[in-house]
């Protein structure tokens, strides 16, 4: 991957990274997803999604090291979410949120052990 795709990687990242404390501050979007099962699926996703943006645009950094900045953000997102949802701490999204982590950093590393298997 060369220089230019990595900055683009991390610009994405960076810019998700806003986007998810803005919806953690914004009451409104707690309500988009209000549905038991949907509201856990879109965390799992989300996250999922953030971890392999961070996975691939810091390919130089453990995916230990690249799980546990992103569960550590979802603690993060989740803390913001009581003072803009008006909610306590929502432990279970943020076990939802590491999880989708974990997945997400294991997806992209697997790509690239079976890409360089030999």
């Amino acid at each position: 991957m060369d220089h230019w795709q990595l900055r683009m990687l991390r610009l994405a990242g960076a810019a998700m990274a806003i986007g998810l404390l803005w919806a953690a501050w914004k009451p409104s979007t707690g309500e988009i997803f209000d549905r038991h099962w949907s509201h856990y699926s879109a965390h799992f996703t989300v996250f999922a999604a953030f971890a392999m943006i961070w996975a691939r645009g810091l390919p130089g950094l453990g995916a230990v090291t690249i799980a546990s900045g992103v569960v550590g953000f979802a603690f993060a997102h989740e803390a913001v979410e009581i003072l803009g949802h008006s909610h306590g701490f929502e432990l279970v999204d943020a076990c939802v949120d590491a999880v989708g982590a974990g997945v997400g950093v294991l997806l992209v590393r697997a790509r690239y052990l079976l890409r360089h298997k030999d």
